[in-house]
């Protein structure tokens, strides 16, 4: 299960997303659908979840736990 990653993205943004911080439950990176996915926990106007494709990234750091 991915911790914590550092995205950098062909545009020159960076992006932090850690388990736990910000209400993030889950980082997943789908190779066969070329995406990384992220996933918040629910709120009150409902469930959000990020969806970054793969081609937009530049650079992918991760750490496993």
């Amino acid at each position: 299960m991915i911790e914590k990653m550092e995205l950098t993205m062909i545009n020159g943004t960076v992006h932090h997303f850690k388990r736990g911080e910000f209400g993030v439950e889950m980082i997943k990176v789908d190779k066969e659908k070329c995406v990384i996915l992220v996933s918040f926990s629910e709120r009150e106007f409902g469930k959000r979840e990020i969806i970054i494709p793969l081609q937009n990234v530049e650079k992918c750091e991760y750490l496993l736990r």
